[in-house]
């Protein structure tokens, strides 16, 4: 590794008041033992984030390395000291565009610059710096919360110096703690384009079978019995809408997959999203919680039809009752066969959702990102998501999975064409066991 990242000791967070910023200004200052100068627009939003920082690593020891800096009066002489700038404003292209030139005019050669952005151009951000300053400047995708979620996307572009932005990742992995993977630049690149395919599709699927449950339905035949810690339209309202429609419809805008239509946003959502409606931190999105005046709480569903919030329908799919106490009881293959074979109503929507998270998720391998094992990891430190060749395996290997999405009518990824017919595929069984994914 060489000195320059070794003695990161200095770090400029522009945007620290936001979500990111701040729960990224409290591992930098803890793993790294670094001096963060956390930049907002006013003193008083930047030492509420340095309390939120605290708070989010609970430990009163960093906040003698935490520095509140405004963008009137600390922006120039301190970020043309810093060691790395972190940029980490909220998903709008224009906004980061004009920050990143006042951070190309200020900072000192040989500072790494890099925004967190879930899924803009990193080459064409990179192009507002001078040539020489290029090479230090791409893309760090953390995932929310960073505490938590230990992955690092490192997107590169293609005037990067790939020998340091690999020095780069290894003061991520060392001194940060953060599961690394490097990326091509690519739209939304890895993590956000497999979990919002899914996610966007089913919003799709509400809407189409909103008399069957709509949201509701969806959320139960994907719960967390398929692999994953949260509900898919759970997980929007904890993403946020407005920043879930900003990433889909990047993807939608810029790519041409075979996926392609998947990512059209469904209208209700830009719906919710004019009225405010954004999820969890609105207080209401595609779920709404009411608080009675007797202090119980009661669930709400958002009607696609109606546009109304109604309460949480009762929806009986026996099959995944079977599921989930094959699961309880460490029954992982037999709970995988219920899947397989039921003909019970509802479990076609499971069925094909697996099968579409494996197809798409494995078809960006040799074109985006380098091995299978590198989508395990994103999609396992990244999102808390079972690794898709972890289901692979538990569908009873390659002829198995092959046939499972071919019967959805999905796209088979060439590498299980290209497979040993008797090929292991999950590959991170060691450090993570893909059993823990599947819940009740």
């Amino acid at each position: 590794m060489n000195n320059a990242v070794k003695n990161i000791k200095n770090v400029s967070i522009i945007g620290a008041n936001g979500t990111m910023g701040r729960l990224c200004a409290g591992i930098i200052s803890s793993f790294g033992d670094a001096k963060v100068y956390l930049f907002a627009r006013d003193m008083d939003k930047a030492e509420m984030a340095i309390e939120q920082a605290v708070m989010s690593v609970r430990s009163e020891t960093i906040r003698k390395n935490l520095i509140p800096c405004t963008y009137d009066h600390d922006f120039g002489r301190t970020v043309s000291q810093s060691d790395w700038v972190l940029e980490t404003l909220v998903e709008n292209y224009n906004l980061k565009e004009k920050m990143t030139r006042n951070i190309a005019a200020a900072i000192k050669p040989g500072t790494f610059v890099s925004t967190i952005s879930s899924g803009f151009s990193i080459t064409k951000l990179s192009k507002i710096f001078t040539k020489d300053l290029r090479k230090y400047y791409f893309g760090t995708h953390f995932f929310n919360p960073p505490y938590k979620m230990t992955l690092c996307e490192i997107i590169y572009h293609p005037e990067s110096n790939l020998q340091l932005v690999k020095n780069f990742g290894n003061y991520l992995e060392k001194s940060l703690l953060r599961q690394v993977v490097y990326i091509k630049d690519s739209p939304a690149f890895v993590a956000n384009r497999i979990a919002f395919q899914l996610m966007n599709e089913a919003a799709q699927f509400a809407e189409k079978y909103q008399e069957k449950g709509g949201i509701a339905l969806i959320d139960l035949v994907m719960g967390k019995f398929t692999g994953r810690s949260l509900a898919l339209m759970e997980t929007l309202d904890f993403v946020g809408l407005d920043i879930y429609k900003a990433i889909v419809d990047n993807i939608y805008s810029n790519t041409t997959d075979s996926a392609h239509k998947t990512f059209k946003l469904p209208p209700y959502m830009n719906s919710l999203i004019k009225n405010h409606s954004l999820g969890l931190k609105s207080g209401a999105g595609l779920y709404k919680t009411v608080k009675a005046s007797d202090g119980s709480k009661s669930r709400f569903v958002y009607n696609i039809k109606t546009k109304k919030y109604e309460p949480q329908p009762v929806i009986n799919l026996p099959f995944i009752t079977k599921v989930q106490e094959n699961i309880y009881y460490g029954r992982y293959q037999e709970a995988m066969d219920i899947i397989k074979n039921s003909r019970e109503w509802g479990s076609q929507l499971t069925r094909y959702f697996i099968a579409r998270y494996i197809s798409y998720s494995l078809s960006l391998v040799g074109d985006i990102v380098d091995s299978s094992i590198n989508i395990d990891k994103i999609m396992a430190y990244g999102f808390n998501w079972i690794p898709p060749t972890a289901l692979v395996d538990l569908l009873g290997g390659k002829t198995e999975a092959i046939k499972f999405i071919k019967n959805a009518k999905l796209p088979v990824p060439s590498m299980l064409f290209n497979a040993e017919p008797n090929e292991v595929f999950y590959k991170l069984n060691e450090t993570l066991n893909a059993r823990s994914f599947l819940r009740n």
